[in-house]
């Protein structure tokens, strides 16, 4: 089964010197039907400058995209069953070609709070675990809770940082349904992977 666009599009990334750069990509994204015994399917999506794959919960609803985008690439996917509960996926270009280069895992982790908290209606952000560094640094994940105007958020954060593009994967559900889905949570981020 074939899910979304296939074609090309462009794109205008400004770059840290506010130097506009057009960057044009050819896309292919395929939804996979579910292996027998899993209702999980695996989300694909392949161009000439990036590519990622994530096996998506079941009972989620068709991968989404913002009506103004503000990256490269970026969809979403909710869940048909309980509220607030989401995933979302990124794609930018950086300068950097590793994470190592942006910082360890705890200086990227405050990085994010300082950013999250920072944001209109947040309180608080509290890492709810040490961040986690693959095997050379090939990614690193992030497990923090965000209080604010809205309620408590738990969000678990995965980055790559490979060929200059910034890959991200972010889980996000109320904090009050976390213990009941965590489980979930962490094998969909495991899953994330880049291509």
């Amino acid at each position: 089964m074939i899910c979304g666009p296939l074609g090309s599009f462009t794109a205008h990334a400004i770059s840290d010197d506010n130097e506009n750069h057009r960057v044009e990509v050819k896309q292919s994204t395929v939804m996979a039907v579910p292996e027998a015994g899993s209702d999980d399917a695996i989300y694909q999506k392949q161009t000439d400058k990036f590519g990622y794959a994530f096996q998506v919960p079941s009972n989620f609803e068709a991968p989404s995209k913002k009506p103004l985008p503000t990256h490269l690439d970026e969809v979403n996917f909710k869940s048909a069953n309980v509220p607030g509960y989401q995933y979302g996926i990124t794609v930018d270009p950086v300068r950097i070609s590793s994470l190592a280069q942006f910082g360890t895992p705890e200086e990227v982790a405050a990085k994010v709070v300082l950013a999250e908290v920072n944001r209109d209606g947040v309180f608080e952000v509290t890492l709810m675990e040490d961040p986690m560094a693959a095997p050379n640094n090939a990614y690193y994940i992030l497990n923090y809770l965000s209080t604010g105007k809205r309620g408590d958020k738990r969000f678990v954060t995965k980055f790559y940082i490979q060929n200059q593009m910034l890959y991200a994967l972010t889980a996000q559900c109320k904090e009050a349904d976390y213990p009941t889905i965590q489980d979930d949570i962490r094998h969909a981020v495991e899953s994330f992977r880049v291509i």
